[in-house]
């Protein structure tokens, strides 16, 4: 199980390693046909909803709108590459920010619940027998040392 700490220290070593892609944000592929050869250019875009209907008479479900937020060009610029390590490192960011978050639930559930005893049945049953084993071990040094001081009132 990893710690909250290690996983708060992976979150900065990401965010450290270079430009993290903002939320909601994606690549979008768009192809253009020229002189008979195919392109395939790439542009970031980025998601927002808006709601749709009259002042007085609001959508329940709010629409989804793309606006483009830069020019990535081709599969081989560099900044096409970037913004590939960029989500890459977002996405990472969220899973881990998830992680710690069902972590961090789970430590809160814990510390709430009255501590149970986390040692199996069996465990406790030796843990029991050992004790009674000690007990009877002094009993039978106490049963030894009384035979021992009848022997000697006993000779005398």
């Amino acid at each position: 199980m990893t710690s909250p700490l290690a996983i708060k220290a992976k979150i900065a070593q990401l965010r450290a390693s270079g430009v993290v892609a903002e939320p909601h944000t994606w690549i979008s592929a768009t192809s253009v046909t020229k002189n008979g050869k195919k392109y395939i250019y790439y542009r970031l875009l980025k998601g927002f909803r808006v709601k749709s209907g009259k002042e007085d008479q609001q959508s329940h479900k709010p629409k989804l709108k793309t606006k483009m937020v830069s020019y990535l060009g081709s599969a081989n610029s560099e900044a096409y590459k970037e913004m590939v390590k960029a989500i890459a490192r977002r996405n990472e960011i969220q899973r881990l920010l998830k992680k710690l978050e069902t972590l961090e639930k789970q430590v809160n559930a814990d510390n709430s619940k009255p501590r149970k005893s986390r040692k199996p049945v069996l465990t406790t049953l030796v843990m029991e027998l050992m004790a009674k084993f000690e007990q009877l071990q002094e009993e039978m040094l106490n049963v030894k040392m009384e035979l021992e001081q009848y022997k000697k009132l006993v000779k005398l």
